[in-house]
């Protein structure tokens, strides 16, 4: 499993059109960037090189989808403090079995 790292996240904004009514909807699309290790032999394949490997996520959606995606990370972050609590509460019995 790659560990990828975050980047950047960069975004393009612009319009599309509703053939049927003829107005303009603004839209963005949103580019995560992120990076990973990759390791390869060289050329005599005598020696591994590690590299960095870029890679990026596109997709196109309106502001109803970025104030969904919104929301999912707001809660990723209740999540994740959460169990940060958990893993602290875990270390200490841990470090106190070790005594």
């Amino acid at each position: 499993m790659k560990n990828n790292a975050l980047v950047s996240v960069r975004s393009n904004c612009n319009f599309s059109l509703d053939y049927q009514t003829g107005k303009l909807h603004p839209q963005t699309e949103v580019i995560i960037i992120t990076s990973a290790p990759k390791y390869s032999f060289n050329k005599n394949k005598t020696s591994l090189q590690k590299e960095q490997e870029v890679t990026e996520y596109r997709f196109v959606t309106d502001l109803s989808g970025i104030n969904i995606l919104i929301g999912e990370l707001q809660n990723l972050v209740k999540n994740m403090n959460t169990f940060e609590q958990t893993s602290a509460a875990i270390n200490q019995i841990v470090e106190a079995s070790k005594k």
